[in-house]
């Protein structure tokens, strides 16, 4: 039996020593070292194993601690041994699978370093220990002072992994609050984006996004850094629908892989993600105070409950709404909230427009004599509406900012008697429309900043003694920016009329725009008019002008002609199963996607991409383009040489046309979708071979010099 045991600690052994032997040989050639994708599941295994060594470890160095003499009964040999070697194992587990883990993005800096060799030196150590256990028996002191620095060194390569994986001070930040954590600051002189928006950042999401630690190459602890992105773009974009990537990733489902924070991590409460979107959806100010906002907007009710204040809530004389009422009408893009914890009154806040119908604001009718504040900003609200929000007895606050009404039904909404604050900015409202807001029974301020209201009416409107009219001005000489210009059209793939629709949301603006990718301007651009027809693939970039304002920051979309139709696909190789998308099918879906490589619309390979596109009748072609993904960061390059084949069958196939793109000699920061047109001569062919050469090694300025970059495509047009 003896002998059994002893073969069983061998054995466990000899598995640490080669593990620890394969670890060294591992760091010796880091450099070279890329690992497989099958290996990925192993250091992700890495967090889960960590925990064991540790507890063993620490247990058997403060056991050897305690012994004070050899004849001490409380010192059991065969059970330290086996101790010992199954920590000594299972720290050369834990030391590998962060090896491989530490290989994955977004882990750059040197507090990862310093983790990842004290890792090693623990599974070193441990292996070490337990083969010279019998010349540091317990009760020498050469061994207590061994336990001792063993258990230091456990603690220390803890802590920074505490650190890596919820930031920095992680183990000790219990010990006594920092002190700005205990410095108060008075409502009156918080800041949204200081006292309100910070905190949550901070602990919610800096854990995986600080120097540390940088997943996606995105750090968020200053707020230049919050407004650079990363590897997949920009923070918030107030022209989409879901306001950008950190509003929609918030409100995916938990179980899905792109949410945040992930699975595992600390929620942001439903308080937390309003204030997020309503701060973005406001402009995302790093310098507005809380003191600006209305008593009823969503982000002040947060600043009181946070930061306290002195102002007494409005009673209300009505009943709370049923709370499974209020949790059936609450969805992903509508949520309805209390004001307060003990308030009966309730808030609606509405999100994604795309999504958005007007039988969502019926649907609100059970809750119509609790709801006192709806946000409709930015909805494709229409005129016929207000009729609706009519039936809403109690509202006391109405938010109506960049919807598409027109002021025609505007008097409808005299039937709210308690209506105190109407939002009417950057809608179509016309002077009368806005005057006869005076005859309103309980309205007392309306805001009216970037409408078609001349200077001298909105002059006229800071006159009215009945109703505060806030028109952004400070004085007749400030100028203000208009907002970009809005492109309709929602595809990015054209259809066979080839037109494209903008507008603007501020009536007699001039919207112009250039169709050769240079930057429009107020003179010589072209004046829209009238949808625009795109005879190909063509960059639009369009920027709205009026007199008395600045022009808007340009918008701008790359459209490309749907092509001739291509019957069927195939793929030499298939696509890395991480970015497989539909295989074949998606390179002529007709669904763009977007720079989000993990969208499922890419296939992304680390190697060379070949396909053959098949026609079941020949068709004449002059011209292929491909739509390509770049994100230097993430190692998605573009590829160093196109080929066009083309011929009746695989068999017969000619080189029609060889392309050489330019390896980028610097990083480029974002993600960028690139666009190749490779046109030919003419040729009637029922069979095009295409091939995109990915670069063999990332240059030397790169993260990952010397590994093979990524290509990345998700259509191709056949013209």
């Amino acid at each position: 039996m003896r002998r059994y045991i002893s073969d069983w600690k061998g054995l466990i052994f000899n598995l640490a020593f080669f593990l620890n032997g394969l670890l060294v040989f591992l760091l010796i050639f880091e450099s070279r070292f890329q690992v497989p994708f099958w290996m990925q599941a192993v250091g992700r295994m890495h967090p889960l194993v960590l925990h064991f060594p540790l507890v063993v470890l620490i247990l058997y160095s403060v056991w050897v601690v305690t012994i004070d003499k050899p004849e001490s009964t409380r010192w059991n040999a065969e059970v330290a041994d086996t101790l010992l070697v199954i920590g000594a194992f299972t720290a050369a587990v834990a030391a590998f699978s962060g090896f491989v883990l530490s290989r994955e993005d977004g882990y750059e800096s040197d507090t990862l370093l310093w983790h990842k060799w004290l890792g090693v030196a623990i599974s070193l150590l441990s292996i070490a220990w337990f083969g010279l256990r019998k010349y540091l028996m317990p009760w020498k002191l050469v061994s207590k002072i061994v336990a001792g620095v063993f258990v230091l060194v456990l603690f220390v390569g803890g802590h920074l992994g505490g650190n890596l994986t919820h930031g920095e001070d992680f183990l000790i930040s219990p010990l006594g609050p920092l002190e700005e954590e205990t410095q108060s600051v008075a409502l009156e002189e918080a800041q949204v984006y200081e006292h309100l928006v910070k905190p949550v950042l901070e602990q919610k999401c800096i854990s995986c996004h600080n120097e540390e630690k940088s997943k996606g190459n995105l750090q968020m602890q200053t707020q230049a850094l919050l407004v650079k992105g990363g590897k997949n773009g920009v923070l918030w974009d107030t022209t989409k629908a879901d306001l950008g990537l950190m509003i929609s990733r918030l409100h995916l489902p938990l179980d899905d892989k792109k949410h945040m924070p992930p699975r595992g991590k600390v929620q942001l409460t439903e308080e937390e993600v309003v204030l997020l979107a309503a701060w973005v959806k406001a402009g995302s100010r790093f310098n507005q105070k809380v003191s600006a906002l209305s008593g009823q907007d969503p982000v002040y009710a947060y600043a009181q409950k946070i930061l306290g204040g002195n102002r007494t809530e409005e009673q209300y004389d009505f009943s709370a709404a049923d709370a499974d009422e209020v949790k059936k009408l609450n969805s992903t893009y509508r949520l309805i909230k209390s004001l307060s914890a003990e308030s009966p009154a309730l808030y609606v806040n509405f999100y994604n427009s795309a999504n958005f119908k007007s039988e969502e604001i019926e649907g609100l009718m059970p809750l119509k004599k609790q709801i006192v504040s709806m946000d409709l900003s930015k909805m494709p609200l229409k005129d016929e509406d207000l009729k609706t929000l009519a039936k809403f007895p109690e509202l006391r606050k109405l938010i109506l900012n960049f919807t598409d009404i027109t002021g025609a039904t505007l008097n409808e909404l005299k039937k709210l008697e308690k209506l105190r604050e109407l939002s009417l900015s950057g809608t179509a409202v016309k002077m009368a429309q806005v005057k006869s807001l005076e005859t309103f029974p309980a309205l007392k301020k309306v805001f009216i900043w970037s409408t078609g209201l001349s200077t001298d009416e909105l002059a006229a409107l800071r006159k009215v003694q009945k109703i505060a009219f806030e028109t952004g001005y400070r004085s007749d000489t400030v100028i203000l920016p208009l907002t970009p210009p809005t492109i309709v059209n929602e595809s990015q793939i054209l259809s066979a009329n080839g037109l494209v629709s903008l507008k603007h949301q501020i009536p007699q603006t001039i919207i112009r725009y250039t169709l050769d990718g240079s930057e429009p301007d107020s003179i010589h651009s072209l004046v829209y008019s009238k949808p625009v027809f795109l005879a190909k693939n063509t960059l639009l970039k369009a920027r709205a002008y009026k007199d008395g304002w600045y022009g808007s920051k340009p918008v701008n979309r790359l459209f490309f002609k749907a092509g001739l139709h291509v019957d069927s696909v195939r793929l030499v190789k298939p696509a890395d199963q991480r970015y497989a998308g539909r295989a074949g099918a998606t390179l002529i879906d007709g669904v763009k996607s977007d720079n989000e490589q993990n969208s499922g619309k890419w296939l992304g390979y680390n190697e060379d991409f070949q396909s053959y596109l098949y026609f079941k009748k020949p068709v004449d072609a002059s011209r292929i383009t491909l739509s390509m993904l770049r994100n230097l960061g993430g190692s998605i390059f573009p590829p160093t040489r196109i080929e066009v084949w083309g011929g009746t069958d695989e068999k017969s196939l000619k080189l029609l046309k060889v392309l050489t793109p330019e390896v980028p000699l610097k990083d480029i920061p974002g993600v960028e979708g690139i666009v190749y047109e490779v046109p030919f001569e003419k040729q009637s062919v029922s069979c095009i071979k295409l091939v995109a050469k990915a670069l063999p090694k990332l240059p030397s300025w790169h993260s990952n010099k010397g590994n093979k970059a990524w290509v990345f495509v998700d259509e191709v047009f056949v013209n």
